[in-house]
């Protein structure tokens, strides 16, 4: 770990002088969930306690007009060329999990094609150009994922400058994000909630003042996501949302249009024979920071054999170990029992005799002051209705009646001449 430390504090100390130049960055927003998650953007993480379990795959990303330049007046920010109009990046994911705890992960961003105008000396690429590399973890704090309808994650991820900073591929400087995730599962609803802080240097990109839709700075950026998942049908389909905004960079930029990124994606994914994932989406973006495009669209295929936990793959509504299919009170948590018919129920007592319901022969009759010993829950039996139990009735066929004989108890006093 401490290797590690002074690894970061080496790369910050030796980008730090081309960072405060202000000159470029990264213009492809879009980040990648690890692989292997059903989502695209807003983190819903995934753990195994296999060592040598891992995901990879592939994401291919169209975004339009990711870059535009305008003007800054008095009614905000009037667009007036785009810088670039199609751009087309590629993701190579990789993902592992250990201790059913970790997720660590590495995502390489290429762009692959743009096509635009240039403007105040910024141009589209001519070719592809390989971007910043992430490394980043997950850990998971509290509840499972996709076995609990709360889960609480730790994570962090570092983007390690390696593109040129004159290609708008990647940023000047380290980038560094700690992020929190909730998330879970429950009636077959897959939610994700994420709320983070991206360190970034102040960077602007062409002979433009800052502000002019060329700015990015540090931000705080929070994501949500849910969807409708059948993990017996492998798949699941539902919105997504980010919004960023840049709290350096100057002040008075906070969830100004121009500093601030807003996209809403329409998702599905489907996992083809428990191992291919495959995703698409599409979206729009509803404000101006760079690489926040007018259209967005996704398409994700991965190597993710799929591991959800039994619960997960069989639905318990209440959430009491046993699945629906077996429980035979699906809406009520309970216990697990031999009966079918008590299976998954609460444990009743319904006749308020103290046998519950699930060993008592009689439940809708209390045993009262004398059960009976070989039928629990039921009173001892009283054949002739004279109110004498049979074990203690002489003559158990035949009432005491009026006249019942003092002598032997349960019998009529004997009127030997009539």
């Amino acid at each position: 770990m401490k290797k590690i430390v002074t690894v970061l504090a080496l790369l910050l100390a030796a980008t730090t002088a081309r960072a405060q130049s202000g000159r470029g960055f990264a213009i492809e927003r879009y980040e990648p969930t690890p692989a292997g998650e059903w989502s695209f953007w807003v983190d819903h993480p995934w753990y195994t306690r296999s060592k040598y379990f891992a995901a990879a795959g592939l994401t291919l990303d169209y975004a339009n007009k990711p870059l535009v330049f305008g003007t800054v007046d008095a009614t905000g920010f009037q667009q007036t060329q785009s810088v670039i109009e199609h751009q087309l990046a590629m993701h190579l994911d990789i993902a592992g999990s250990f201790l059913d705890r970790v997720n660590v992960s590495l995502s390489l961003p290429v762009v692959l094609l743009e096509r635009g105008t240039a403007s105040n000396g910024v141009a589209p690429l001519g070719g592809g150009a390989v971007g910043d590399p992430r490394i980043g973890a997950m850990v998971r704090v509290f509840g499972q994922p996709l076995g609990s309808a709360i889960s609480v994650h730790l994570g962090a991820f570092v983007w390690i400058p390696i593109a040129a900073n004159d290609n708008h591929a990647g940023d000047a400087g380290v980038r560094f994000m700690p992020k929190l995730a909730l998330g879970g599962f429950t009636h077959r609803l897959l939610w994700s909630f994420t709320a983070a802080y991206e360190y970034r240097a102040n960077a602007s990109i062409g002979a433009l003042p800052s502000g002019n839709g060329n700015t990015v700075g540090s931000e705080l950026q929070f994501g949500a996501g849910i969807a409708y998942a059948d993990f017996g049908r492998r798949f699941a389909v539902g919105p997504e949302a980010i919004v960023a905004t840049v709290v350096s960079a100057g002040g008075g930029n906070v969830f100004a249009s121009n500093y601030s990124s807003f996209e809403v994606l329409a998702a599905g994914h489907y996992n083809v024979k428990r191992q291919i994932q495959l995703g698409l989406a599409a979206g729009v973006g509803l404000s101006r920071a760079p690489g926040t495009p007018d259209a967005r669209v996704i398409f994700r295929i991965a190597y993710a054999p799929l591991r959800t936990p039994e619960a997960a793959r069989r639905p318990d509504r209440d959430g009491d170990g046993i699945v629906d299919a077996e429980d035979a009170c699906p809406d009520e948590r309970g216990l697990r029992a031999a009966e079918a018919a008590q299976n998954g129920c609460p444990a009743r007592d319904r006749d308020g005799d103290g046998v519950l319901d699930a060993q008592d022969l009689c439940p809708d009759q209390p045993a009262g002051p004398r059960a009976d010993p070989a039928r629990p829950g039921c009173p001892e039996k009283d054949s002739d209705g004279d109110g004498i139990v049979d074990s203690a009735d002489l003559c158990p066929t035949v009432a005491a009646g009026p006249h019942p004989d003092a002598k032997r108890a349960g019998c009529a006093d004997v009127d030997t001449d009539g």
